[in-house]
């Protein structure tokens, strides 16, 4: 009876080792699989998500209609001259005021880079157009016209200095120069409907910026704002009338508000300055406010929306408008 008990406390103690091994093994193979899913979390790639935001101001800097009785309407050819004008910005020969400038900001105050692109359109004005006479897109025809003005000094708030020839501020990796509006041009009778465009292909092109290619406009053009009024959403295929910059390129916020001041010939880095100059378009007959076809209302006669919008899809609008009043053709 003994040695069977001996031959079966053996056979226990057998089972028993093969057993502690098999166990240890399950626990190494547990230990190790724990310690790869371990390694493999921590090495995880994780991303934290950034903030899109920006914003837009509009601040009027020629103050002439205010004080000469408000803007008269003024040939499409005479802009470059009225800009550059010995009597002062947008004062004619005969003393009236023919145009507004227009300072236009826009900030990026997100914690990422983005591209932007901007819109203007105006609405009002007075008459009918002769210079662009078929509206597509707004069904109120506007004799309103703008165009990009580069600026280089301003004083008091005001502008002292400007022209529409300049450089794109898109910060392309070579610059892009537009030439001037107009000039002592004659073309079409004063109408100079050559500088009108509404073909994308017209004024754009394509720069290097940050090292990639995008589609940007590369000349300065009148522009019409045939627009579908109270419409914000603004797209390149249809409202090139309106557009002011394609794929601006703005760095990521850097908190500090001191350097998104200053002129379109300014260099920054999360803010960009651009000017516009506005003025009433001749048509050859009576603009004044009541006639036939004209503005009713000779206060805030003519209004504006700028509209800056995101690669993400956001959208700032900022709107303004023009006291004038126009004074009679006798």
């Amino acid at each position: 009876m003994k040695q069977k008990k001996q031959k079966y406390d053996i056979n226990n103690i057998f089972y028993g080792v093969i057993g502690i091994a098999t166990l240890m093994i399950a626990i190494i193979g547990a230990t190790f699989a724990y310690f790869t899913a371990t390694q493999t979390n921590n090495n995880t790639i994780t991303g934290n998500m950034a903030t899109i935001n920006f914003d837009v101001s509009v601040t009027k800097m020629t103050t002439v209609d205010e004080t000469k009785g408000g803007l008269i309407p003024m040939s499409n050819n005479m802009m470059e001259q009225a800009l550059a004008s010995s009597n002062g910005i947008c004062v004619d020969n005969n003393g009236n005021a023919v145009c507004q400038v227009y300072k236009i900001t826009v900030v990026n105050t997100s914690t990422a880079s983005m591209f932007v692109d901007g819109y203007v359109s105006l609405t009002g004005g007075s008459g009918t157009p002769e210079d662009y006479p078929t509206y597509q897109y707004n069904t109120a025809k506007t004799t309103m016209r703008w165009a990009q003005a580069f600026c280089s000094t301003e004083a008091a708030g005001k502008v002292t200095a400007c022209t529409t020839a300049g450089n794109s501020t898109v910060r392309a990796s070579s610059t892009i120069s537009m030439s001037a509006l107009g000039g002592s041009s004659t073309q079409n009778s004063g109408l100079n409907t050559a500088e009108i465009k509404n073909n994308p292909a017209d004024v754009t092109g394509t720069a290097s910026i940050s090292g990639n290619n995008y589609t940007v406009i590369n000349k300065n053009y009148i522009r019409v704002s045939d627009h579908a009024i109270g419409n914000t959403a603004y797209t390149r295929a249809t409202d090139i009338t309106s557009a002011l910059v394609y794929s601006q390129y703005l760095d990521a916020n850097d908190n500090n508000a001191g350097n998104n001041t200053g002129t379109s010939s300014s260099t920054f880095t999360d803010a960009q300055v651009y000017y516009i100059v506005v003025w009433l378009s001749e048509n050859g007959h009576n603009q004044t406010s009541g006639a036939t076809g004209a503005a009713t209302n000779a206060i805030d006669f003519f209004q504006g929306n700028v509209t800056f919008i995101s690669a993400q899809g956001s959208e700032v609008t900022a709107t303004f408008s023009g006291h004038t009043r126009v004074t009679p053709n006798t």
